[in-house]
């Protein structure tokens, strides 16, 4: 099967397409034909080795956490899926792979793919939104005053309309350019992070998402009301692991975790460092709501497959509105 490999950290560049074998299926197991993946931040965070440390990948390796496509095999134990079932999944960290033509999925990590859904439409979802949905549910309320960070990335783009599903009063920082966006969105009060101070400019606020770490989460930590909860979706580790090396980086990201979480403790507030599961009940929630009408997904850009170091190289910019997505098929 056709699949892009990394041979080595480092640039862009060093991924390259090549033929290897799919993986074998298992008892549990489905093993899917892709038709779509897509890009998230920690694929350019991981192909420049800053988590191989904890991660503990061998190389070559194909990348890749989202998935779009149909089921071609299932393990003898599999209860859920079907061959030719449309299904749609965020693997684990334990098994990446969704940069390929064939990826072998845990059936607990696997979702049948909402009907309205295109495949490239599906792909851009499944991690993004099992992060943005663990921050939020079943914390927000009807009448919640929510903040997100980055609305316009691919976590803030499906984390406003989760937010507003529920009830919420949201706002959301982002450059003027995508006001007009992050509203479309549901976003009731959008923030200019070059002009203004989100921690100045709002106040009551019941639950802030955190993506950008670092001092932010701090500010959260003061800014949310006693009671409220803030959820962190970045740990500092490749910030980390540049600045100490990587296993001083590693022990630094412990003790980071652990303090952010007893400050929330000594201000009575929820202070979550969320890393996403890979669950199948996760992915029905979100299938849910884009059945309802109520969350929709936001694409910047598609590529196919064979431009995958063209991929990365856009997505490091970090003007990405919502999601890169790849065209495997």
């Amino acid at each position: 099967m056709r699949a892009a490999v990394l041979h080595e950290y480092g640039p862009p560049e060093n991924l390259r397409i090549e033929e290897v074998d799919c993986p074998p299926v298992g008892p549990r197991d489905v093993k899917v034909r892709v038709r779509a993946s897509s890009l998230n931040p920690i694929d350019w965070k991981c192909r420049a080795g800053t988590q191989r440390l904890v991660m503990g990948w061998k190389l070559p390796w194909v990348q890749g956490m989202d998935l779009a496509g149909e089921v071609v095999e299932i393990g003898a134990e599999v209860e859920h899926f079907a061959v030719g079932d449309e299904v749609w999944s965020s693997p684990s960290h334990k098994r990446w792979g969704t940069w390929a033509e064939f990826c072998v999925v845990d059936e607990a990590e696997l979702g049948h793919k909402p009907p309205s859904l295109s495949m490239e439409e599906a792909a851009s979802i499944p991690l993004a939104g099992q992060t943005a949905w663990q921050c939020l549910v079943p914390h927000v309320s009807e009448g919640d005053r929510v903040f997100i960070q980055a609305g316009s990335g691919g976590v803030g783009t499906l984390a406003i309309q989760i937010a507003k599903a529920h009830g919420a009063w949201v706002a959301t920082t982002c450059s003027e350019r995508n006001h007009a966006l992050v509203r479309e969105l549901g976003a009731d009060r959008a923030v200019d992070y070059r002009s203004e101070n989100w921690w100045e400019a709002l106040d009551e606020l019941d639950l802030i998402l955190d993506s950008l770490g670092g001092e932010e989460r701090w500010r959260a930590l003061r800014s949310v009301k006693r009671g409220g909860r803030v959820a962190n979706i970045t740990t500092g580790l490749p910030h980390n692991v540049e600045t100490y090396g990587a296993a001083l980086g590693t022990v630094a990201t412990g003790l980071g975790i652990a303090r952010f979480w007893a400050g929330g403790k000594l201000r009575g507030v929820d202070a979550a460092t969320v890393v996403r599961s890979a669950r199948r009940d996760l992915l029905d929630g979100l299938a849910g709501l884009i059945e309802e009408g109520k969350l929709a997904p936001c694409i910047d850009r598609v590529y196919p497959l064979e431009e995958i170091a063209e991929a990365h190289r856009y997505g490091e910019t970090g003007r990405i509105r919502g999601k890169v997505v790849l065209r495997v098929d």
